[in-house]
């Protein structure tokens, strides 16, 4: 199935009409598509049936209705993105996630490295100085002084491995949607870019229980 089959198949799936001349789907029809299967992902699963590798992505986003609350869905107002309430998570826990975050992410850069220039990027996390837990609502401030090398040097790693024609290509603006986050959908999508080891494991697990991180002023900053 190619791209733009499988673009026409996601929007019988949404029942949605597909005139039989729009021969250029957009992915950002596909903007919110994920929310459509809140809270619990009942028939998510139609979603990859037509995909080779379906199941790798569908045991990814299943985790994502696994962290909502249904209580959250009783009312008239509903949730528009996957969010999850913090918890009550122990400092060490939240550090010990950093940490291994930070691993995750020099592994994947010296993975890369034969083959782009990421040195700047290595030596930035290998001088990152600790690994902080901030009070809860402080993490918005401090994403607006993020310190962009490591986030551009991914977004080139990522963008360098992306197979534009592939037919998941489609769900991009769809997975962006899931937190308006880049990293949680690299996360989701990982296997996609033939690279080794799941270097956002440990993000997304700070995700699911309510925690952001950012990289800022030398430090890995995590709060909820």
């Amino acid at each position: 199935m190619d791209k733009q089959s499988y673009a026409r198949y996601l929007l019988q799936l949404m029942d949605e009409e597909v005139d039989s001349d729009e021969s250029d789907i957009e992915e950002a029809r596909f903007y919110g598509y994920f929310q459509m299967y809140m809270p619990d992902g009942k028939g998510i699963e139609a979603t990859f049936e037509p995909l080779e590798d379906g199941h790798a992505y569908l045991q990814k986003v299943l985790q994502i209705y696994e962290m909502l609350d249904p209580n959250d869905f009783s009312g008239p107002a509903v949730p528009g993105y996957f969010t999850s309430k913090a918890g009550n998570v122990p400092n060490e826990v939240l550090v010990d996630y950093g940490r291994q975050f930070i691993q995750g992410l020099k592994n994947l850069l010296l993975e890369c490295s034969g083959k782009m220039d990421v040195e700047g990027s290595v030596d930035y996390l290998l001088g990152i100085e600790e690994v902080r837990i901030v009070p809860p609502g402080s993490i918005d401030g401090i994403r607006q002084q993020y310190d962009p090398e490591i986030y551009e040097t991914i977004f080139d790693i990522i963008s360098e491995q992306t197979e534009y024609d592939e037919p998941i290509e489609v769900l991009d603006e769809a997975y962006y949607s899931i937190a308006c986050d880049y990293w949680i959908s690299y996360y989701l999508q990982w296997h996609r870019y033939r690279l080794n080891g799941d270097p956002f494991a440990a993000y997304f697990e700070l995700y699911r229980r309510g925690y952001s991180a950012i990289f800022s002023e030398n430090r890995l900053y995590i709060g909820s």
